[in-house]
């Protein structure tokens, strides 16, 4: 019986960057909390853009933020930061050794971006992201997730260089074409969905999850069920238990849907029988 269902957000139930969702999704969180089904949301977006996009239904949803670094819900809340040493030392090498490409640090209620690089700080805006701007981010401190970004896409012999000079210390990983996330080492999706199970001691043979990107291949390691869009990475792909349909297609609905029918069979409580 599947108890725990959680979903990446862009390109796997919005368009990158949207901010308008299907509102049947928030139908079928309501069903599924009235089902006994605990549901949620896991992406690289800050919590207080993911709120405003589940806004009608945030009272019966968890959230794992800045890709799983900042973990909420009413009645339990926690984050994990990335080591100033660290993170001061990787933002001076996106400075040195990253040019063309910027740099946006995360506290799990605000996002940084220096002075200068205004298309970014516009690009994040329209997420809607809660901004500030500074002078030198690598003066920061307490931050959980760092995105690096690039308008024509992150360059790959810039992924492939931070990966190998920073994956020792922290996770780093691709989240669609234009981002390079940073987190602390062994916190993804996958650490904060492993956090949430145990909470609540739901079991990942209990767990669905769905994604697109590089970035949510650990939380669907942590799910029986894993299932991949249709426009999801190769990585992501080769991972999952099975490949649906496309975003635009709300594939993730219809899966959800379909899991509540299933569910409806074993239990015979539903329309059909057992």
């Amino acid at each position: 019986m599947v108890k725990l269902i959680v979903t990446d957000v862009d390109d796997t139930v919005v368009p990158e960057g949207g901010s308008i969702l299907n509102p049947e999704y928030y139908e079928v969180v309501r069903e599924c909390r009235k089902r006994g089904i605990l549901i949620g949301v896991a992406s690289g977006r800050q919590k207080p853009c993911v709120k405003k996009l589940f806004e009608p239904v945030l009272d019966q949803i968890f959230i794992l933020a800045d890709n799983g670094t900042d973990i909420w819900e009413k009645d339990y809340k926690t984050s994990m930061p990335i080591a100033d040493g660290d993170y001061q030392e990787m933002a001076r090498d996106v400075h040195e050794l990253c040019p063309g490409h910027a740099i946006m640090a995360c506290k799990p209620d605000m996002g940084y971006i220096e002075y200068g690089q205004e298309e970014y700080y516009e690009t994040m805006r329209a997420y809607p992201y809660d901004l500030e701007y500074v002078e030198d981010a690598a003066r920061l401190t307490d931050i959980c997730k760092v995105s690096v970004w690039r308008a024509e896409g992150v360059e790959p012999r810039i992924a492939s260089m931070m990966q190998e000079r920073w994956s020792d210390r922290m996770d780093v990983c691709l989240a669609g074409v234009n981002f390079l996330d940073f987190t602390n080492k062994g916190c993804n999706k996958g650490k904060a969905l492993s956090i949430i199970q145990e909470h609540y001691g739901i079991k990942p043979e209990e767990t669905a999850a769905f994604g697109n990107a590089d970035n949510d291949i650990p939380m669907l390691e942590r799910a029986k069920f894993s299932y991949a869009v249709g426009n999801a990475s190769e990585n992501l792909k080769q991972t999952a238990y099975e490949v649906i349909g496309e975003m635009r297609e709300d594939a993730v609905l219809k899966k959800i849907k379909a899991i509540l029918e299933e569910e409806d069979c074993k239990d015979g409580n539903g329309r059909k029988e057992a």
